[in-house]
């Protein structure tokens, strides 16, 4: 498979061109275009069925819903991109991981690689609860979104980072993070102190340089990392002028 990144850093498409037989996963929605020779089918559980649904349900390892396309030609093309405004990149699992990576910023991925819950407390890691820290393993690529642009920092022992939670996309699994809160910080949903995490160790952070939860609370909510399904009928939500 073959794939370039275009319309960055403000409005991403991930276009790929696959072989006979190669197969790409992608969040549900995430399609703009394929080739005729493209077969697309919706997988529930990862492809594990009503197995995978009552795993998903146990330990939030992954998304009900899934989609799956496999090149029935060569040369086969698919366009996906995030429903939101930002960049997208890659990661080489196999090379750099194993990855824990915010749920929302997943994209697409390669078969071959394996997501699974990071920790118990991964549903309440980030500001939205349909958030989830999860863990890529395995081999193979992974495309990861930002809402805004991409920073990648490495971080050296002996010299902690610490950023704010709701900014992070990803990092290496050998870093030790822990949690507090910053009165800097303000939560974009509830308007208090936010959370902050520091890494310590030697290994590299990806952040996104716009807070997805201002995104999707100023766009009347959602799940991911930005999208957002618009307000109920009477709900005014919080505007703009809210965080000046």
């Amino acid at each position: 498979m073959q794939y370039n990144i275009e319309k960055g850093p403000s409005y991403a498409v991930l276009r790929t061109t696959m072989d006979r037989g190669d197969r790409l996963m992608a969040e549900t929605g995430a399609m703009i275009s394929r080739s005729e020779s493209v077969d697309a089918d919706a997988e529930v559980g990862g492809g594990e069925g009503v197995g995978g649904i009552i795993k998903s349900a146990i330990s939030s390892s992954q998304d009900v819903v899934e989609n799956a396309f496999e090149a029935t030609a060569d040369g086969a093309e698919i366009s996906l991109a995030p429903d939101h405004p930002g960049d997208v990149f890659d990661v080489d699992v196999g090379r750099d991981g194993p990855i824990r990576v915010n749920s929302g910023a997943i994209l697409a991925w390669e078969p071959t690689v394996d997501r699974s819950t990071a920790f118990n407390d991964a549903q309440g890691f980030f500001s939205s609860g349909s958030l989830r820290v999860l863990e890529l393993s395995g081999t193979g690529r992974c495309f990861l979104s930002a809402y805004g642009s991409i920073i990648e920092t490495d971080v050296e022992p002996g010299d902690p980072t610490v950023i704010d939670t709701d900014h992070l996309i990803a990092w290496t699994d050998g870093l030790a993070v822990s949690r507090e809160t910053d009165g800097t910080i303000k939560s974009a949903v509830l308007g208090g102190e936010g959370l902050v995490s520091k890494f310590s160790g030697e290994g590299r952070v990806w952040i996104q340089t716009r807070n997805p939860a201002v995104f999707r609370t100023t766009s009347g909510g959602g799940s991911g990392t930005g999208g957002g399904s618009g307000t109920d009928e009477g709900d005014t939500g919080v505007g703009v002028d809210d965080f000046l």
